[in-house]
């Protein structure tokens, strides 16, 4: 098999398993917190910056190691975590309003309108 065709089919798997897993996540989990979005964003930027430095400071390879594909997974989450918290989306519920039950307002009846034309 290509190495190019290796490498697209191990992203492919990464993408579908991190959605899969964010989407469980969100709905079970990440609702449930409050947090700061720029809190979550500069965790985010943390966990894209940390491995690379981690491993020039120890000299450890981690190309081709389960802790790629870990820190890879982490940011992507704290990412969307992040993207959602910006959009508001995470709290969303349903298309329902956050009271639970839609309220609309209409006019008094005015029953003495009817009386004046005579």
């Amino acid at each position: 098999m290509p190495s190019w065709l290796n490498i697209a089919l191990q992203v492919l798997v990464m993408t579908v398993l991190v959605i899969i897993f964010y989407k469980l996540l969100k709905s079970h989990v990440l609702h449930k917190f409050y947090p700061n979005k720029w809190l979550i964003l500069i965790l985010a930027i943390g966990a894209f910056f940390l491995p690379p430095v981690i491993s020039a400071y120890f000299k450890y390879n981690l190309n081709g190691t389960i802790w790629q594909y870990i820190s890879s997974a982490v940011f992507l989450i704290l990412f969307l975590w992040f993207v959602d918290l910006k959009n508001g989306g995470i709290y969303k519920n349903g298309g329902k309003s956050s009271k639970g039950k839609d309220i609309k307002i209409r006019p008094k009846a005015k029953p003495n309108r009817a009386n004046r034309g005579k």
